[in-house]
């Protein structure tokens, strides 16, 4: 799980960092709202799908609206969901 957690926060940095260059990436937690980090919901959506890609799993779209923090996706990926066919 650590390196879920690990890959999850560096993707998350990147992504913040290229949005919000006056923040920095060290600030990060996995509480901080997805919306902090300049995600409007087009970029949270294709996040989700770069998350299913990397962990290799399957994020309905009920699951996807309940996500608000990385808290969340990493709960999710670490729950062992279900995985992609």
């Amino acid at each position: 799980m650590k390196t879920v957690q690990a890959e999850l926060i560096q993707m998350l940095r990147g992504k913040m960092s290229a949005r919000l260059s006056h923040t920095n990436g060290a600030e990060l937690s996995l509480e901080t709202p997805l919306e902090d980090l300049g995600l409007d919901s087009l970029d949270k959506l294709c996040l989700l799908f770069e998350i299913e890609e990397l962990f290799n799993v399957a994020i309905p779209d009920v699951t996807m609206s309940q996500i608000k923090c990385a808290a969340d996706i990493l709960a999710y990926v670490a729950g062992g969901q279900q995985e992609r066919s």
